[in-house]
């Protein structure tokens, strides 16, 4: 059975897939490791987005389109990854671009970054809440 709901999930994120040439235009998406964005689509549970492991950013980090349920990678040359870095863990971007190509392997769309604003993760202690 849980083979089944497997295949079912792999199956719905291969059909909703960015198309090349696509549009996308994403308001304060997460920023996340391309492993824990692949389980936040399988199970649901969107806290595996900023709960993530600071290890397994080394597999990839990603944008997760938490009202689509699906992830997108940056292109190198349109976003560093230092900007991404700044928003992972709790922070987001605001991004605008077009879907260059589809990665084979693991069906995860690369995004042509047109313009982009990262908001950093708060620092500890920023908010004092009301006084």
């Amino acid at each position: 059975m849980r083979a089944l709901v497997l295949m079912t999930l792999s199956f719905a994120a291969t059909a909703f897939a960015a198309e090349p040439g696509e549009e996308v235009e994403l308001s304060s998406a997460p920023v996340t490791a391309l492993s824990c964005a692949q389980k936040a689509v399988e199970t649901g549970k969107l806290d595996l987005i900023t709960a993530c492991p600071l290890e397994e950013t080394l597999k990839g980090l990603v944008v997760f389109d938490v009202a689509e349920m699906t992830f997108y990678r940056m292109d190198k040359k349109g976003m560093r990854t230092s900007e991404l870095e700044r928003a992972y863990g709790g922070g987001s971007v605001d991004i605008t671009g077009k879907v260059k190509s589809l990665d084979k392997k693991d069906k995860v769309a690369l995004v042509e970054v047109t313009e982009y604003r990262v908001t950093p993760k708060p620092k500890p202690g920023a908010f004092k809440g009301c006084l």
